[in-house]
């Protein structure tokens, strides 16, 4: 009789890594079908689907079906998208066939100064749509109700949106709860990569990206997080191609695809003034001294429009003046300034816009003037008295000497006039906010506009009395506005973000523009200025930053690369497989899913990290590759990748499992109210209240699992009610929301797709 095989206890050895058994490879496949199949769950499309191919209007050009596809397929998803393609590319025109294919009713949320414009647009495509504005949204007594409910809201310029702590975002994040949004900017990031979070969270929860490696957007937007892994991240909602992308990634097709040569920019370092009186000038504003802890801020804003132009100087030194007389007769009565104080000094809109910020800082009660100041203030009002304009005379000497229409960007309205009366000898012509000149005939806005680039809007040329060679504008025109009749831009005064550069270059720096070469040329702050002034070093600071956090495209193109191996005719293969492929290098490719969501992870030598750049790169050479000889080896390499990568997807799934009871956010209102939740779903269990149980249970998921910025206001607001607080109302607000599309299992992992590279047999 054959004894029975017996397994005793010391014959069973712990595994070595447990969770790499979740993430063994399958069989062996062709290179370009793995490549497709990690493609493709990167992308959240089905395994096996490529992206759409249906009709799309013809007056989509080549780059922009591509675009538009992949937007389609990110909505589905996730309910929002961000089109972030560099300025002049066509981002209305994709957004439009979005919309369009997406069939339903649709709104817009653009600023003021282009409603007409896209009014245009709409009627050329027969398409209609209500059109909400930006500075709507800001206003106090809004009530953002849009009848009748649309589906998908079209945000365009969304960088205005950056932040949440002003009226327009928080209009519009509680307008776009329960609908898809589309938010429409070539510069996402402004200043820092914290702009991005709180444009993701229009339509994400706090903490929807934890598989990915950004546990929640809240800290994220206050800098605690990996800013490599946030734009990662954020590009798997972006479309983000930059000009050069475009033009060597895309075939030409019925629509033209023209952009202008950029000739080498220029730069001219001269100030408002002499040199002597420059240095005298900034030497009274550093001793200016009202205001304490806002005293930097008025002495920065002085500096500023000094650089601009001695009128706006001061101007500015007159609301400065204004404000230590104001601040005197406070303090004589007792009494301390208050914000409608300020409002009256500084109104939204002005060139002083940044002392709006004042009442943030400004400590109320004491005397804030003092006489010394007020001495100053005269001193230095007799020394900006000078005739002497060398930057002016170095911009009418630029015009004269080179034809071809400009556009020249300033600071100040008083910068604007002063320049509309030293360039009578031109045809110029101004716009600042709703109004506009020709010469010193007053016009309407638009009226200058359609005179100045008649190609650009459409418009009739216009007659000899209102042709016109120069348009001097402040930075209100510099978003959005097609003005590609002009081959130059001249920045008269530089900006405070190297992005608003970028909007204001995007003006002519247009596809279909006329002209082969255009330039732009920048005035630099001289030697008494540059010092106490430094604009260029803010600058570039600030393009480091953006440099760091993906900038306006750099780390948020990979997924359109990806987008083309995902495209590419391939054999169907099944999940977990995986390919060899022959190189110099030893290099793996991990696709895994952590979650709902999949990351993409790069193994070498030095470890194994989430580079998703590199990661597109060689999933566009496997694409391209045959199946490499000596698999054996090549999948005991792909083995050992697998036990290094194991501890990263253990971290991401320990960070998902944290999410739903993360104690590091025991501050949010949402989990404050938690116990209390708990406490009536226990009285519920104790009274036999299942039907209540079960819809208590369903509001606590919502409270642990976060909420998009929208909701949380919304919160906010049942909170501060000054009514007494009930669980009914709680309930009410939580059922009037999108239910949480959230499983209720424990995360899991699983490999989806793997590349190994390695020296062949």
């Amino acid at each position: 009789m054959l004894s029975t095989p017996r397994i005793l206890s010391e014959h069973l050895a712990p595994l070595s890594e447990p969770l790499a058994c979740l993430l063994a490879p399958g069989a062996v496949a062709p290179p370009a079908a793995v490549a497709a199949l990690g493609a493709r769950a990167l992308l959240d499309l089905p395994p096996g689907e490529a992206l759409g191919r249906g009709a799309w209007p013809d007056w989509l050009a080549p780059h922009q079906v591509p675009a538009a596809e992949r937007l389609v397929a990110i909505l589905a998803k996730h309910r929002g998208a961000l089109l972030a393609d560099a300025v002049g590319l066509g981002k209305s025109y994709v957004a439009l066939a979005v919309a369009c294919a997406l069939e339903g009713p649709f709104a817009l949320v653009v600023p003021a100064v282009l409603v007409a414009q896209w009014r245009v647009l709409l009627k050329e495509h027969e398409l209609e749509a209500q059109i909400l504005t930006h500075e709507g949204l800001s206003a106090s007594a809004l009530q953002p109700f849009v009848r009748p409910p649309v589906r998908l809201f079209l945000i365009d310029e969304a960088h205005r949106f950056r932040n949440p702590g002003t009226r327009r975002y928080r209009a519009l994040a509680r307008l776009v709860v329960d609908a898809s949004v589309l938010l429409v900017t070539a510069t996402p990031v402004h200043n820092r990569v914290g702009d991005l979070c709180h444009l993701l969270r229009l339509f994400l929860r706090d903490h929807d990206l934890t598989a990915l490696g950004v546990p929640s957007l809240s800290r994220a937007a206050r800098g605690d997080c990996d800013a490599r892994a946030l734009t990662a991240a954020a590009a798997r909602f972006s479309v983000s191609r930059s000009r050069a992308r475009v033009q060597t990634g895309y075939a030409t097709g019925p629509v033209s695809l023209n952009f202008p040569e950029r000739a080498a920019s220029r730069s001219l370092r001269l100030g408002s003034a002499s040199d002597a009186v420059l240095e005298q000038l900034v030497a009274g504003v550093a001793r200016l001294e009202a205001g304490r802890d806002a005293a930097a801020l008025f002495r920065l804003v002085l500096l500023s429009q000094l650089a601009s132009s001695l009128p706006a100087f001061r101007a500015s030194l007159a609301r400065y003046e204004a404000f230590l007389e104001l601040g005197a007769a406070a303090a004589a009565e007792g009494k301390a300034l208050g914000r409608d104080d300020f409002r009256r000094l500084f109104p939204v809109g002005t060139e002083d816009l940044q002392l709006v910020f004042l009442p943030l800082v400004l400590r109320a009660g004491a005397s804030l003037a003092t006489e010394r100041d007020r001495d100053l203030v005269r001193q230095l009002r007799e020394m900006s008295r000078s005739p002497i304009d060398p930057k002016a005379e170095a911009l009418a000497g630029l015009l004269a000497e080179q034809t071809g229409k400009t556009i020249v960007f300033v600071h100040a309205r008083a910068t604007l006039r002063h320049l509309m009366g030293r360039l009578q000898g031109l045809r110029v012509a101004g716009v600042a906010g709703n109004r506009g000149w020709f010469g010193r005939e007053a016009a309407r806005r638009n009226e200058v506009i359609r005179a100045f680039a008649p190609q650009a809007q459409g418009a009739p040329i216009p007659s000899a009395a209102l042709a016109t060679d120069v348009l001097i504008v402040t930075d209100l025109l510099s978003e959005g506005l097609n003005l590609q009749d002009a081959a130059r831009v001249v920045h008269y005064d530089l900006p405070w973000s190297p992005a608003r550069l970028a909007q204001r270059e995007g003006r002519i720096d247009r596809a279909g523009s006329s002209h082969q070469r255009i330039e732009t040329v920048a005035f630099l702050p001289p030697a008494p200025l540059a010092a106490a002034l430094a604009v260029e070093r803010r600058l570039a600071v600030k393009r480091r930053a953006q440099a760091r956090a993906g900038g306006g495209r750099r780390g948020l193109d990979w997924c359109d690369r990806l987008q083309g191996v995902a495209a590419a005719p391939s054999t169907r293969v099944p999940p977990r497989s995986w390919a060899a492929v022959t190189a110099p290098e030893r290099v793996v490719v991990l696709v895994i899913r952590i979650g709902s969501l999949v990351e993409g992870f790069v193994a070498t030598e030095s470890g194994v990290r989430a580079d998703p750049e590199r990661m597109a790169a060689l999933l566009e050479r496997a694409a391209g590759a045959d199946l490499a000889s000596g698999a054996p080896a090549h999948r005991s390499l792909l083995e050992s990748v697998i036990q290094r990568a194991a501890p990263l997807c253990r971290t991401r799934l320990a960070a998902l499992e944290a999410a739903r009871w993360r104690a590091a956010d025991r501050d949010r209102l949402g989990r404050r109210l938690i116990p209390w939740v708990l406490s009536a779903a226990r009285r519920a269990a104790v009274q036999r209240r299942p039907l209540e149980l079960a819809r208590l249970d369903g509001l606590v998921s919502r409270l642990a699992l976060g909420m998009t910025a929208g909701e949380e206001f919304m919160l906010e607001e049942l909170v501060a009610r000054r009514a007494t607080l009930a669980i009914r109302d709680v309930l009410a607000w939580h059922e009037r929301l999108p239910i949480p599309q959230e499983d209720s299992a424990a995360p899991q992992t699983e490999l989806v797709a793997a590349v190994v590279f390695g020296p062949g047999p």
